[in-house]
């Protein structure tokens, strides 16, 4: 019976010590209150009115979309479908539409997404919390609109190139399990096709949101990339502060403790192999692209693992210099100052 009582008690000390440490981390987080910024999501369901078009009275259809949607109609048309050309003079297009609406597959994807996204208030209040933050940090930024599309996997974030928008093909977020995913022409692998659903959208929208403001890394070395794209995590996680880590990263629970309990040997790895000022691409592209695993590392390692660590070298640098803002990071070109400030020590198991 004693011991019974000893197990318990320890179960009981545990599960505190345990929030205890999950109350620290949002307390580490210095969140800001951002219930008083005030934004308005704005998405319009292209993929919607499209698919509500009789199909007897197409270019009818198409022209009150052309009306109510002008820009997006044409990015769509032109860009997404890759239907409509420059040199139509005969309105062809709109007989190429109607073999869209019609095609079975297409109908299965409508379905499909419909089943997914019927209800979109619950991304649109996730949006809503991360524009707050985003205003917060930098309001001379305007909040852009959101269309939504389906298109046969052509895009899945995209920025079209006149107005203040965001594309959404939703096809290309219907889960891991659509079977669709790994046939070709996509044929995707698995690692990434489970990111490719509803939970993950949010984080993948600021993802592209941030890739425009953070822009193309400068560079060839290994160290440009990590710190390049630890700027971009640690701007996300800014924007996207209650979401968890693994949402964020695109890992596995499983993946985001093993980068946690292995980081003093991922960082024993880059200095044996001399990675960090190296600019042979093939040698670290799976420590900073997507992959199944990063090369060079146990076999349930994740891939991106120096994507990770720079975001931990960012995370150091900004502590130690609390009156940096997020545009001064942004503008911070230096790599070196950045790992140097940082003092980044990885941690021991």
């Amino acid at each position: 019976m004693l011991r019974k009582n000893n197990f318990l008690l320890f179960f009981i000390l545990l599960i505190s010590f345990n929030c205890f440490i999950a109350c620290s981390d949002d307390k580490d987080k210095n969140i800001p209150d951002v219930s008083d910024v005030d934004v308005t999501i704005k998405v319009n369901r292209f993929d919607q009115d499209l698919f509500a078009i009789d199909t007897n009275q197409v270019a009818a259809g198409i022209k009150a979309l052309e009306e109510k949607y002008p820009d997006f109609t044409d990015f769509y048309l032109t860009r997404a479908l890759q239907i409509k050309k420059p040199w139509d003079t005969t309105g062809a297009y709109r007989e190429y539409t109607k073999g869209f609406l019609t095609y079975p597959f297409v109908r299965t994807l409508h379905h499909k997404v419909d089943s997914v996204y019927g209800d979109f208030s619950p991304i649109e209040k996730e949006l809503k919390q991360g524009f707050q933050f985003y205003k917060y940090y930098f309001p001379n930024k305007e909040i852009p609109e959101f269309y939504t599309f389906i298109s046969e996997f052509t895009y899945g974030i995209a920025i079209p190139p006149k107005g203040n928008a965001i594309a959404i093909g939703l096809d290309l977020y219907l889960g891991k399990d659509f079977e669709y995913y790994y046939y070709p022409p996509l044929s995707l692998p698995k690692y990434v096709a489970r990111t490719n659903d509803k939970k993950h959208l949010s984080a993948k929208i600021f993802k592209g949101i941030i890739d425009d403001l953070v822009g193309p890394v400068r560079g060839n070395r290994f160290i440009d990339h990590i710190i390049n794209n630890g700027k971009k995590m640690y701007i996300l996680d800014q924007l996207l502060p209650y979401a968890p880590d693994s949402i964020k990263l695109g890992y596995t629970a499983q993946q985001v403790e093993w980068v946690n309990a292995y980081e003093l040997d991922v960082w024993g790895y880059i200095l044996k192999e001399e990675l960090m000022y190296s600019d042979d691409y093939k040698n670290y592209k799976s420590l900073v692209t997507p992959a199944p695993k990063s090369a060079g590392l146990t076999e349930d390692s994740p891939g991106e693992v120096g994507n990770w660590m720079g975001w931990q070298m960012v995370k150091s640098y900004m502590e130690r210099q609390p009156e940096t803002t997020l545009q001064a990071l942004i503008a911070l070109d230096d790599v070196q100052e950045i790992l140097t400030k940082s003092r980044y020590r990885p941690r021991r198991r």
